[in-house]
């Protein structure tokens, strides 16, 4: 509201004045009162001159109007707002001032209204003003933008979202403004809106998070990974610091993009100092997705520390990559007893590799004793041709 405070003082200095250029058509009695006002106001002596324009002598609507809205302005500086409200609302209701006396009052009124909170009375006051064709541009933007945020405090979102449009056809747009837009239309779930609202706002405040946030979540809302993933990556290029999880999005987007490899970049670079299962694995299969067999067998046997069913995983890479004394080693490690068929089978496939026929035979022959199949079949009658053959 500060702001609006500084409008107050702005207020109070253009009621003093206009009070002044017309107290010679105030009655005698009621101009004496209100020059001694005037003098105690000058010493902020404001209990002193609220105590003479309470006891002043007021005949006419005019006197009464004058008086009142004084008080408004001397209640309002002593910290009395309900009072000063209170003063200011009979002063507008008499109607007796002079335009540019009776346009300030109100628009004091309705200023002081909305420090306190009391948006749906301030809201007649400034939309009577948003007509008054006396007021300057600039004047008539500072109504519409009070305007909106009477109606926003209220929920009142459709008219809050067309009062700062209509303030923003008037005046230059300023943060202010565009996030008192921004959450008129996120409350409203205009979403595609959102994002031209965001670009103006980063224009503003690259460096703020919060606003490139926002515009992930607006381009989610619209089902737009592409969106969420470039503004991501441009967020990154303009310094903006990202989180553990907001990296992980990044890297989740490319992978859904087609392009594991930076998925799996940026994971790497996020596990080095992280312990997350779930993050490990996924840079695995990223790596995996990409092709880049070495990194994915890397990263396989880190998340199988955590996890010892990736022990097969990283086994079969192996032995896929031709690394086949390795895979056997790795094979060893493996307790599941669901896997020992499967296992006796890989290392089948590794010891023939290694022509190492007859060891390949006795686990072909063992993985035949745990599963009779076809497959253990031709294995046994294969390895036996091949030891006949040598």
């Amino acid at each position: 509201m500060k702001p609006l405070l500084s409008r107050l003082v702005l207020s109070l200095s253009l009621l003093f004045f206009i009070g002044q250029v017309h107290a010679a058509q105030l009655s005698q009695s009621t101009a004496n009162s209100a020059l001694k006002a005037f003098e105690y106001q000058d010493k902020e002596a404001w209990r002193e001159a609220i105590g003479v324009l309470v006891a002043a002598r007021t005949p006419t609507d005019y006197d009464k109007a004058y008086i009142s809205r004084m008080l408004g302005v001397m209640y309002w500086q002593d910290n009395q707002p309900t009072k000063a409200i209170a003063a200011l609302d009979k002063a507008v209701k008499l109607d007796a001032l002079e335009p540019e006396a009776q346009r300030a009052a109100k628009r004091m009124l309705a200023d002081l209204l909305m420090t306190q909170a009391k948006y749906s009375k301030a809201l007649p006051l400034y939309y009577a003003l948003s007509k008054d064709k006396a007021l300057s541009q600039k004047d008539l933007a500072q109504v519409w933008l009070r305007i909106a945020q009477a109606n926003y405090q209220q929920n009142i979102n459709n008219k809050a979202l067309d009062a700062i449009n209509t303030h923003l056809k008037l005046a230059s747009p300023n943060v202010g403004s565009l996030s008192l837009k921004l959450g008129a239309e996120m409350r409203l779930k205009r979403w595609k809106s959102t994002l031209s609202t965001l670009k103006q706002l980063i224009a503003f405040e690259p460096n703020k998070k919060a606003w490139w946030l926002q515009m992930v979540s607006s381009h989610q809302k619209l089902n737009n990974e592409e969106g969420m993933l470039s503004t991501l990556v441009l967020a990154e290029r303009s310094n903006i610091a990202l989180n553990a999880s907001e990296k992980r999005l990044m890297a989740q987007l490319y992978a859904n993009a087609g392009v594991p490899e930076k998925a799996a970049a940026i994971l790497s670079a996020l596990n080095q100092s992280s312990s997350d299962k779930t993050s490990w694995v996924m840079e695995a299969s990223y790596w995996q997705q990409a092709r880049e067999w070495d990194k994915a067998i890397k990263a396989w046997k880190r998340a199988s520390t955590l996890d010892a069913s990736r022990l097969w995983v990283v086994a079969q890479l192996e032995i896929q990559q031709g690394y086949y004394a390795d895979a056997l080693k790795t094979l060893e490690q493996i307790k599941d007893p669901s896997k020992k068929v499967d296992v006796e089978l890989a290392r089948v496939r590794a010891y023939e590799k290694l022509e190492d026929f007859d060891t390949a035979l006795l686990h072909a022959k063992r993985a035949q004793e745990y599963a009779p199949s076809e497959q253990t079949e031709s294995w046994i009658q294969y390895l036996t041709n091949k030891r006949a053959s040598q």
